[in-house]
């Protein structure tokens, strides 16, 4: 005789499948990596410089930012950075904190609705100014300054 589902394994399989399920990407997308609601991907290391007081993104090294409403992100272990950088309109670029204020767990930019969203459960989102939108997070993200010369994008740290 078959066992019933419990109303907590009916639940639990059905978070597990709306976390498994992310319409935001289609599979097999030609144009490569991009954003979505759930990721954003990392900026190509051979296009970013780190320097004093900042860093430098070559823009015709990084295909990541090439298109309005891309995404990526950048690390730096050494003085502990973690920025994502939105390419918002065109020559426009947006640089924030990438670690949301009231977890600490990544944000992502969900280019559909043009913002940032944390990846935790019930997920703060913010605008690109960094302010929040939505909570739990109370502290907006930290802004940084971007200045876009030539192909290259400098980020003041």
């Amino acid at each position: 005789m078959p066992r019933k589902m419990t109303r907590r394994e009916m639940i639990g399989a059905g978070v597990l499948l709306a976390g498994g399920v992310c319409s935001c990407r289609t599979a097999g997308d030609p144009a490569g990596p991009r954003a979505s609601c759930c990721d954003t991907p990392m900026v190509e290391p051979e296009s970013v410089t780190f320097g004093a007081g900042g860093l430098t993104i070559d823009l015709l090294k990084a295909p990541s930012l090439r298109e309005v409403g891309n995404a990526a992100y950048v690390v730096d272990t050494a003085p502990s950075l973690q920025l994502i950088v939105v390419h918002a309109a065109k020559r426009k670029y947006c640089v924030l904190s990438r670690l949301c204020t009231h977890g600490g767990q990544v944000v992502s930019y969900n280019r559909h609705r043009g913002v940032l969203q944390c990846n935790n459960f019930n997920h703060s989102i913010f605008d690109l100014d960094g302010r929040v939108w939505k909570g739990p997070a109370e502290k907006p993200l930290k802004a940084y300054g971007v200045v876009l010369v030539e192909d290259a994008l400098v980020i003041y740290v």
